[in-house]
């Protein structure tokens, strides 16, 4: 049988952060689950670990891979999810106990293409910790919204990891990652594609990720912010060939 989600891990150099955040999700109390984890050309232990908990838990099924590159990555795994939704964590996050069975719950009650919660940011740069994505200016929480007719939504952080995605929604939309090797800021131009086609949304008002900022995160390398050019012209691209805007 089919799961009823699809987790995409993806993991690159990660051994310092990934048993904390593969924990999370075999843990959580949503059982039906099957969790792709994504190992893209790591060189310290992260194979290793990733092999040992599939070893343990049939659910996780590890993809080895040369290095290709977030965006090549994430396709690789929406091609591979067999699930109704398909959920996003990055390996050196973690989630609550609770979160997959609280976003499908609300997806299936509402018939929502996508739900997302909240998330607190964990920054070990600055060591200060703070609950994100929560501004009344963007959109109502609780509320059944669409987007491109809230276009302050559009300006918020992509924050693709704290989302439930239906994944026909997906499919219809073409709603895929760029492929840029070497690049960072690859969720910018998903998240555009996901709000220019969504119906139904939900933002839940429970802080159910824990996103970390670290120093190899993208957002505290100002060498990687040029890669921001790149989304902004596949985000163009994709509004002209899908006729987003006239």
């Amino acid at each position: 049988m089919e799961p009823k989600i699809s987790v995409l891990v993806p993991c690159c150099n990660v051994e310092k952060y990934l048993h904390q955040c593969i924990d999370s999700i075999v843990n959580q109390t949503f059982k039906d689950l099957e969790i792709i984890c994504l190992n893209d050309g790591s060189t310290d232990g992260t194979l290793d670990i990733l092999n040992d908990y599939a070893s343990k838990d049939s659910r996780i099924i590890v993809v080895d891979k040369p290095n290709s590159g977030y965006g090549a990555t994430m396709n690789m795994g929406l091609d591979m999810a067999r699930g109704k939704y398909v959920g996003i964590i990055e390996s050196d996050d973690y989630i609550e106990p609770e979160m997959f069975e609280i976003l499908y719950n609300e997806a299936e009650n509402n018939e929502l293409d996508v739900v997302r919660c909240l998330y607190m940011e964990r920054n070990e740069v600055t060591g200060i910790d703070k609950v994100a994505d929560c501004s009344p200016n963007l959109y109502e929480l609780d509320k059944i919204f669409t987007p491109i007719e809230q276009e302050k939504i559009f300006f918020m952080p992509p924050s693709i990891w704290a989302v439930l995605y239906n994944r026909d929604f997906l499919i219809r939309g073409d709603i895929r990652f760029l492929e840029t090797p070497g690049a960072s800021y690859q969720d910018t131009s998903f998240a555009f594609k996901v709000y220019a086609n969504v119906k139904r949304m939900k933002v839940v008002s429970k802080v159910l990720h824990n996103y970390r900022i670290n120093s190899n995160s993208s957002v505290s390398s100002l060498k990687k912010l040029f890669y921001v050019c790149d989304e902004d012209a596949e985000i163009r691209r994709y509004a002209r060939e899908h006729g987003v805007y006239d």
